[in-house]
């Protein structure tokens, strides 16, 4: 029901932001879906770990979130030659995270035994809506264009991986906050015909989460700070 409510907030802001040319998008129906293949750096940084039962002052446990990869799709409705709202999606991945421990805290046999092992895995969903400016003439095959908007970012499953549940004591239950942050992209699109076209872009948005793993009832936090880079090639078919 969460997620669902999020992807008719984001469905509602591409209408808010399609009104603000009611007039051209009178005279102009066009539509574009794109589906292609993104890749995901979420290039994370976390703080230490707080909670009991860890190295004070400073815990020095801390963790890294990995790439991947998965299917890209998005709906854009054109505005007007130059204009066009988009509601960029994708099949949700779900990204490894490892163990990132300080060994000038943390005793040297633990730091063996778990640093950058897989301690969790989690799965994003983050739909986002672009507002994009495209450059040049509209009969030019190949068109620059950047995109500014807003992400939504929901981690909708996460588990802690047997590795994880041996570094934090016991069966460990994880939970995310959500995030809304401001989104970015640049990109190219070259027409092929009327129809077909190939679509490159490069993409990021500010993204942060707080991070609660809690075993038996001993809860452990940290913030986390995304820079992602999302680079996504994909084909398009205009109707």
């Amino acid at each position: 029901m969460t997620i669902c409510k999020s992807l008719g907030g984001a469905a509602a802001l591409t209408l808010a932001l399609a009104g603000l040319h009611t007039q051209a998008q009178a005279q102009s129906q066009d539509y574009t879906v794109r589906v292609g293949y993104s890749n995901i750096a979420p290039n994370s940084s976390a703080s230490d770990a707080t909670g009991p039962f860890l190295f004070k002052p400073t815990s020095g446990v801390s963790l890294e979130v990995k790439n991947e990869s998965t299917l890209f799709f998005s709906v854009a409705r054109k505005i007007d030659d130059r204009f066009e709202v988009e509601l960029a999606l994708g099949l949700p991945p779900t990204h490894d995270v490892t163990a990132k421990l300080n060994p000038s805290i943390v005793p040297s046999h633990v730091v063996s035994a778990y640093q950058g092992q897989t301690i969790a895995r989690i799965r994003q969903l983050a739909p986002t809506v672009f507002l994009n400016y495209s450059f040049g003439d509209s009969s030019s095959a190949l068109r620059p264009f950047v995109g500014l908007g807003l992400n939504y970012t929901r981690f909708d499953e996460r588990r802690s991986t047997p590795t994880g549940n041996s570094l934090n004591g016991g069966p460990t239950d994880i939970r995310l906050s959500d995030s809304w942050g401001l989104a970015a992209q640049v990109g190219l699109d070259y027409r092929i015909n009327d129809k077909w076209s190939i679509h490159g872009s490069v993409a990021t948005a500010r993204v942060k989460t707080t991070l609660t793993a809690t075993t038996a009832g001993a809860a452990r936090v940290m913030d986390i700070n995304f820079h992602p880079v999302v680079l996504t090639v994909a084909a398009g078919y205009r109707f």
